[in-house]
């Protein structure tokens, strides 16, 4: 402003004093105007200055407008997600009191129906065709469970009742009723079993199948084959079982190692188709068995068991055994000690770690027998007189098998089967109780179906070699089966 009021200042001086104007010389106005052209200059300068700033101004304002409008939003969005967390916290809230509640309530029923029995029903049943009879001794082996051999034609096979619940949190009690062919009841196990004794070691007392050996403590349904094999029908007399106490321990290692003891009444022995009517103190039965076992990757696992079974016949009572040849029909009797010692090996391979669509197992059993006592010829037929003279007698047997899951629901298995008569010092009796020169063998093949875990049927196929005849000739059999297993109930898992 002050710079052009000296510009109209110069401009009257110049009007109001033309002499002046004349006497001023050319330069002189040359200077004046180079004046006015920078006091111009310097004017619009500023002018630009000034509409660049209203300019930036400008801009400023808008963009806090912006600022502000999107604050205002955010702040609306933060607010209405404040609210919305809260109504959820609200609703969790609700929701996990109720989950809470109902986690009680299903605790509460658990714990109830852990108290109820599992009951579950096996239906097994088979139908059998034979070309000699299955009753029939196995030559050679005395004491061999008479009886045990799957029947002829249709029949129950062994049917089931199991039952099992926990009586508290330190105890659970099993039953298993066992309903066979010949229309009885056998009440094969009834025990109680610790749950909280603590460092791997577990209590059983009561019936229940002994622990030695890898098939002797599976039932019936849960085999891979319609039989047992020859090796536990001749020296187990298929299952071997009695009333006592059992005690496991599973050492806290890295793989699986069990160490386990047994004494027992003494009630059957084993491989004898009859019990003892005991009336005396004491035990007359004792075992003993070790297992290792693991995995090896995903894909497979393994297990390995040593067993050793001691017992004796109560005293004054003896064994009743068929003669070794089975051709007399002559009951004697055995009294003494029996020792059963055994190896077992178990293999299973499944692809990725996963069974359901292909599996393979393979199992493998040795025993060896040995009595110490004293035989007694001829007990029924008094023409033939009695003789009772020192005996001891080693055999012993094997078996290996193997099934394999082809495919979801189908199996198909091979076992072999043989039993080695070994030697017999039977002293006065060699005569009238002969061993004959013959090693038992078997062959099985079998297919079956298991369209669920609940149901099972099965076709298996034996090439008998079990019999000699009175010549010395082996008599050859060649047995069918069919068979279903049908599980009513739940039930639980097998074992190994």
């Amino acid at each position: 402003m002050f710079e052009k009021q000296i510009v109209v200042a110069a401009i009257a001086a110049a009007i109001a004093t033309p002499g002046a104007a004349f006497a001023q010389t050319a330069g002189e106005l040359d200077q004046i105007r180079a004046q006015l052209r920078g006091l111009k200059e310097d004017y619009e300068a500023r002018i630009r200055a000034l509409e660049d700033k209203l300019m930036a101004a400008e801009t400023s304002a808008t963009q806090a407008a912006a600022d502000a409008a999107k604050a205002k939003s955010e702040a609306t969005t933060a607010a209405t997600a404040a609210a919305g967390a809260a109504s959820t916290a609200a609703e969790a809230t609700t929701t996990a009191q109720r989950a809470e509640s109902a986690a009680q309530n299903a605790g509460q029923q658990k714990s109830q129906n852990a108290f109820n029995p599992a009951i579950s029903l096996i239906l097994n049943g088979t139908w059998g065709r034979y070309g000699n009879d299955p009753t029939n001794q196995i030559s050679g082996f005395a004491s061999s469970g008479l009886g045990e051999a799957t029947p002829r034609g249709a029949s129950l096979g062994e049917s089931e009742l199991y039952l099992t619940a926990n009586i508290d949190p330190n105890f659970r009690g099993s039953l298993l009723a066992a309903f066979t062919p010949e229309n009885t009841v056998e009440i094969e196990e009834a025990f109680i079993e610790t749950l909280a004794l603590g460092r791997g070691i577990t209590a059983k007392g009561g019936r229940f199948f002994s622990g030695i050996g890898y098939g002797n403590s599976r039932h019936p349904h849960a085999w891979d084959f319609v039989d047992a094999s020859l090796v536990q029908r001749a020296f187990l007399g298929r299952n071997y079982g009695d009333d006592g106490l059992q005690l496991r321990w599973v050492a806290p290692l890295p793989v699986f190692v069990e160490l386990g003891g047994e004494i027992g009444r003494g009630r059957e022995f084993a491989g004898s188709p009859t019990e003892f009517e005991r009336n005396r103190n004491g035990k007359e039965a004792h075992a003993l068995y070790a297992k290792v076992g693991g995995d090896v990757g995903v894909e497979q696992s393994y297990q390995v068991g040593v067993s050793h079974l001691r017992m004796r016949t109560p005293a004054g009572t003896g064994v009743p055994v068929l003669d070794f040849d089975d051709t007399t029909g002559l009951v004697n009797v055995f009294d003494g000690r029996q020792r059963v010692t055994g190896a077992d090996f178990v293999w299973k391979w499944a692809p990725d770690g996963n069974p359901a669509y292909r599996n393979f197992k393979f199992v493998a059993e040795w025993f060896q027998r040995r009595l110490d006592g004293d035989m007694t010829f001829d007990t029924t037929n008094a023409g033939a007189g009695t003789l009772t003279d020192a005996a001891r007698i080693r055999q012993s047997g094997w078996y290996a098998q193997a099934a394999y899951q082809f495919m979801p629901y189908w199996r198909v298995g091979a076992r072999y089967d043989r039993l080695s008569r070994g030697t017999a010092n039977l002293n006065a009796n060699a005569a009238n109780l002969a061993l004959p020169a013959f090693d038992p063998t078997r062959t099985s093949l079998m297919v079956d179906y298991s369209p669920s875990e609940f149901s099972r049927m099965r076709v298996q196929y034996n090439r008998d070699r079990l019999l000699q005849d009175a010549a010395g000739a082996t008599i050859d059999d060649n047995v069918l089966f069919f068979q279903y297993i049908m599980s009513l109930g739940a039930h639980g898992a097998h074992r190994f």
